[in-house]
């Protein structure tokens, strides 16, 4: 044979063994992948013959079943899959996909379309109506299933939550297997498998293993009663299907069946011959299960507990006496005085507890308390707890102590009454007390003492315990308060101390404006700091312009600084200023609202300053004693330019004047006039003195013939308010003259009174003594805001 024949006969034998048979069922969508080798365009061939099916991306019209078929290319793809939608008998057969390349063999590619069909009659065999299968524990169970399979001819498997158990190419597959408890209620499933579905059809049953009854009379196999009492056993049994017998027998001293049968056996009375061994019989389909119980008939103890005390040497004992003679000792229970547990300590064994002495808390409360053992034959009281308990109370002595839940550190509020407060042990009781702190030495009458249930920490755990408190009351009258305080206890055994820490808790106080410098664009606020209420403090300027009714808030970035500006402020504009301080308790009281108005040029305020605190203050004092010189109150005047008071009966009504200016600073818009005032506002009026308002009085002073050195000074002509009476301004004389005032005061009841609050905060810019003689101005021009007029001695 040549060469080329066996080839051929190769190429033949390799395009059968290349042949990819597919199952499809009736009218599903088939595709037949094929991949283009080289530029040369695909064809599918299809039966009967190896028909041509397609060219490319096209689809032979002349097939009856076109429109069925079609070619499934993307652009870009080497692909280019036949697709048959709603595949039939009409579709099966051979087809083949010629792709181009350099061998036959390679360049086509064969598939075989057959059409399958599902398996039937899947059945299991043990199981019933209710899909149950039954087995007992431990006995070998069968589960058989069978099926008739489709085409193509598929496999069975048994399977458990998805995990294959048994796995065979058969109609009839049996999976042999002995329950366990474990076993019972699961689920086990029979399925067929195959090429075109991975699980075509399965059936699943439920396997009830009967299972031996579990009988159970009591945890403890060994019983002790006291005698006299009723005995009561119960047999506890549980089985998965019907109990068909239940039974009670004694075992010993000769075996006896009672007459018993229900789960309880009573027997009223126990005595010494009623001990023995109980058994309980149970039995079902799958068996028969019992239990045995040991019956004693005991006497309970009783417990004595006694105490050793060798100096650094303690012991208790626990001491029982009963029947038997035999003990199990616990553990050990130390209590305070009011039974709140503190530890447990070891017990050796025997019923003896050696007290350690611990570094720490021995020394401090002396092991004070309860002392609690138990110990028990195994024989109960009425049903109670088999250990019996015995108890001491240690009444331990020594010098005092103070507890753990006191506090190191206590608060009060500056300017209230407030009190130190100290919880404290004494065993024998104290006999001296001592208060170490101000003024509170040794002293004995600004302290209360309580006895009282008191909180301490014994051995790490929080109780109760019996002891005193004291309750030191004082009163914080200022900063100095907030210090260190010892209180010192002592009795017959010796001495402790103990050391509190006052601190404040409070807002802080209100900050004091020190000066405002108005700039033409911004003001210059300085402050000074005042009590911070025990916590650090923080600082926020508030402004607003006059005719605004909301306020803007700065916050000062540095406490510790006490001078901060406002910027981008308008010239020329009145604004109200005020500060607050603030810490973690809350805000302080705002200080008091002062009225500044921004300026052109730093010259133009300093000119306003100097206006306002040399010349206003200059002209009500000479008004005021030429009123009192007309009256007669005063002699005559000693020389041209200073005259000697005498004293004044009635009080002038001033009042009124710093009122309105009260008012001014508050934004109250009662005085359209004032609100045009071009100069700044300072008041320097003592805000404690409680002034009553006068009779009505007018005066009037005369031009003097001085050189006027504030002719270039703006002068505003306004009404100081109408609360206080009216101001007239007189016109402007010359150069050489100053200005004339008529000063009218209203008559206003003497019930009347007003207080002006503030004086503590005010900023002294001008003070009025009318104990000192008044002078006038010398005939140098000042410069300075600091040159006010001089003061002369005077007779009274």
């Amino acid at each position: 044979m040549r060469i080329s024949q066996l080839f051929s006969v190769f190429l033949a034998f390799s395009e059968l063994l290349a042949v990819k048979v597919l199952y499809h069922f009736e009218d599903d969508t088939v595709i037949l992948p094929c991949g283009q080798l080289s530029n040369e365009t695909i064809i599918w061939q299809g039966p009967v013959n190896y028909s041509t099916y397609g060219y490319g991306e096209i689809i032979n019209p002349k097939l009856s079943k076109s429109t069925r078929l079609s070619v499934i290319h993307e652009n870009g793809s080497l692909q280019y899959n036949l697709q048959i939608r709603h595949f039939s008998s009409e579709d099966e057969g051979h087809y083949k996909c010629i792709r181009g390349g350099s061998l036959k063999g390679v360049k086509e590619e064969f598939f075989t379309l057959t059409i399958g069909t599902r398996p039937i009659n899947l059945r299991i065999e043990e199981e019933d109506s209710q899909n149950i299968v039954y087995g007992y524990l431990n006995r070998v169970l069968k589960l058989s299933c069978t099926v008739i399979h489709g085409i193509p001819n598929g496999k069975l498997v048994w399977m458990i939550n998805n995990k294959t158990l048994e796995e065979e190419t058969s109609a009839l597959l049996v999976y042999s297997f002995k329950p366990k408890q474990e076993d019972h209620l699961q689920n086990y499933t029979c399925a067929t498998k195959s090429d075109i579905s991975q699980y075509s059809m399965e059936r699943t049953v439920q396997l009830f293993v009967f299972m031996l009854p579990i009988v159970s009379i009591s945890f403890n196999k060994t019983l002790g009663i006291p005698e006299g009492e009723d005995l009561s056993l119960y047999c506890n049994y549980s089985s998965n299907h019907e109990v068909k017998e239940l039974k009670w027998e004694k075992m010993f001293p000769h075996n006896s069946q009672l007459d018993e049968r229900s789960p309880y056996l009573n027997i009223k009375s126990i005595n010494r011959q009623n001990a023995g061994k109980y058994k309980c019989t149970v039995t079902n389909m799958a068996g028969i299960a019992s239990d045995i119980v040991t019956i004693e008939v005991y006497y309970p103890p009783t417990i004595h507990v006694t105490f050793e005390d060798r100096g650094s040497y303690k012991q208790l004992n626990c001491l029982a006496n009963g029947v038997p003679d035999q003990y199990i000792f616990t553990q050990w229970e130390h209590r305070s005085d009011y039974s709140d547990l503190i530890r447990y300590l070891p017990d050796n064994g025997i019923g003896k507890l050696i007290l350690p002495n611990t570094m720490g808390e021995t020394d401090r409360h002396h092991d004070r308390g309860f002392y609690i053992c138990h110990a028990s034959n195994n024989v109960s009281l009425n049903g109670s707890n088999s250990f019996i308990r015995g108890e001491f109370f240690l009444k331990a002595r020594g010098k005092p102590y103070f507890v753990t839940s006191n506090n190191n550190t206590q608060y009060g509020i500056k300017g209230q009454h407030g009190h130190l407060t100290v919880d404290f042990v004494s065993f024998p009781e104290f006999k001296n007390i001592s208060i170490i702190g101000g003024d509170m030495i040794n002293s004995s009458d600004n302290y209360n003492l309580e006895t009282m249930r008191i909180v301490d920490k014994v051995y790490n755990k929080t109780v109760y315990v019996n002891g005193s408190r004291l309750v030191i009351s004082m009163n914080i009258k200022n900063e100095n308060d907030f210090r260190s305080y010892t209180i010192k206890l002592s009795n017959q055994f010796g001495s402790t101390t103990f050391n509190i820490s006052l601190r404040s808790a409070s807002c802080p106080e209100t900050p004091e404006i020190m000066k405002i410098m108005p700039r033409e664009s911004k003001v210059i606020v300085q402050w000074r700091a005042r009590f911070h209420g025990g916590f650090p403090q923080s600082f926020f300027i508030q402004y607003r312009r006059r005719d605004v009714q909301y306020w803007n808030t700065i916050p000062v970035s540095d406490p510790r600084m006490h001078i901060d500006s406002i910027d981008g402020l308008t010239p020329r504009t009145e604004y109200f200023i005020r500060i607050y301080s603030k810490n973690i308790k809350g805000k302080s009281n705002f200080t008091d609202v002062i009225l500044i108005k921004t300026g052109i040029t730093n010259d133009s305020d300093s000119e306003n300053l100097v206006f306002l605190v040399l010349i206003v203050p200059f002209l009500i004092a000479i008004g005021v004693l030429y009123w009192q010189y007309k009256k007669g109150n005063l002699r005559a005047l000693e020389r041209t330019s200073c005259f000697k008071r005498q004293p004044i009966n009635n009080e002038v009504g001033i009042e009124g004047v710093e009122n309105n200016v009260n008012e001014m600073q508050n934004n109250i818009e009662q005085n359209p006039v004032a609100q045009n005032l071009d100069v700044l506002v300072y008041s320097s009026i003592d805000r404690r003195a409680h002034l009553s308002i006068g009779q009505t009085v007018s005066y009037s002073t005369t031009p003097k013939k001085k050189p006027n050195y504030l002719e270039k000074r703006k002068v505003n002509k306004a009404s100081v308010g109408q609360a206080s009476g009216t101001v007239n301004t007189a016109t402007k004389k010359g150069l050489d003259e100053l200005n004339v005032i008529d000063v009218i005061f209203e008559t206003k009841p003497n019930e009347y009174k007003f207080q002006i609050h503030g004086s503590k905060y005010k900023t002294n810019y001008v003070d009025k003594d009318f104990s000192k003689e008044v002078c006038s101005f010398a005939d140098s021009h000042r410069e300075s805001d600091d040159d006010f007029t001089s003061t002369c001695d005077v007779e009274i």
